[in-house]
């Protein structure tokens, strides 16, 4: 079978849409519209079904995505065997990365990798929090990065550092509403929640381990996006909820600054999770290796911070 076949049916299966697996990898439309006619001509069944303006694989499809992933894989691996023989690291390397977190964190230490390994290329997906892991073995992810522990015991789990929630604001917030010296006086501040698929995320605090309180403010906006929040946190409208590492370099920047600084939410792990394979290519080996090290001296590193910067505001615009 020609493998180009198989290669545009995963492009469009993971589109959903030939019009966007065009535009995604340009290529003709009428390529891969061609291509998968002579594939459901050679099988004589549909592969996909169209509901709306989406394409959704039929279960022949389905059956097939996962056997046309495999062969995918398996020439991945043999051109890896090969780099390998000439000692090198090299190949694609498929990373998933959850949440709005993985924007922080990931993107620096993808980048990093690559000015050590130019000769890895990068596939990075950005997954929902909530996504199953069997989805993400679905899309034949080297590794994920994930904030918590991995519910599947058939997951390894490398811890790579630890960080906690919590509260932070801007200087110009501060100063127009005062800083809070207790969590009684939160009740009388903007709060910037983050919704959660099914509830609002409560404000859960600690102080020296054994004092907790859970809270949830009066919230003048909420999103169940955590940039907008830091957006609005550092354009001082409010007290946000959120992990130390997500706003370490505005706190550098001067641009937030801790509220109630010995009150936060008990350390969470953030690790790279993989599933258990017989083969290990060399290209991961030194991936993990890498992550261990890049997070351990991560501030020694002098590479692009993406973070949230607050500009002068034009004088027409005011409150």
């Amino acid at each position: 079978m020609d493998l180009s076949l198989l290669d545009c049916f995963v492009k469009v299966a993971d589109s959903r849409s030939i019009s966007a697996a065009s535009r995604l990898h340009r290529l003709p439309k009428s390529t891969l519209s061609h291509k998968i006619r002579q594939l459901e001509d050679e099988f004589g069944i549909e592969l996909f079904v169209r509901e709306g303006h989406q394409l959704h694989v039929t279960d022949a499809g389905a059956e097939f995505l996962r056997y046309a992933r495999l062969i995918q894989s398996n020439c991945e691996d043999a051109a890896t065997a090969m780099a390998e023989m000439r000692q090198e690291v090299a190949g694609t390397l498929r990373v998933g990365s959850t949440g709005e977190f993985g924007t922080t964190i990931t993107s620096e230490l993808l980048y990093a990798f690559r000015q050590q390994y130019p000769q890895v290329n990068l596939d990075v997906v950005f997954l929902s929090s909530r996504q199953p892991f069997s989805d993400v073995t679905e899309q034949a992810l080297d590794g994920i990065f994930h904030w918590g522990e991995p519910s599947d015991v058939d997951y390894i789990s490398r811890r790579l550092s630890v960080s906690s929630y919590g509260l932070f604001a801007s200087a110009d917030y501060i100063a127009r509403h005062g800083q809070p010296s207790t969590p009684d006086e939160l009740a009388g501040h903007r709060g910037l929640v983050f919704r959660q698929p099914t509830r609002l995320q409560s404000w859960y605090l600690t102080r020296d381990g054994d004092t907790e309180i859970d809270l949830l403010p009066t919230a003048t906006c909420t999103t169940n996006d955590y940039w907008t929040i830091k957006y609005f946190a550092v354009a001082g409208e409010g007290i946000a909820y959120l992990p130390e590492f997500f706003v370490e370099t505005e706190r550098q920047a001067g641009l937030l600054q801790p509220v109630l600084a010995e009150w936060r939410s008990p350390k969470t792990a953030i690790n790279l999770i993989y599933s258990r394979r017989r083969h290990v290519s060399k290209r991961f080996k030194a991936f993990v290796e890498f992550c261990i090290d890049f997070y351990r001296d991560r501030e020694r590193t002098g590479i692009p911070r993406y973070y949230v910067e607050k500009v002068s505001m034009p004088s027409a615009v005011g409150r």
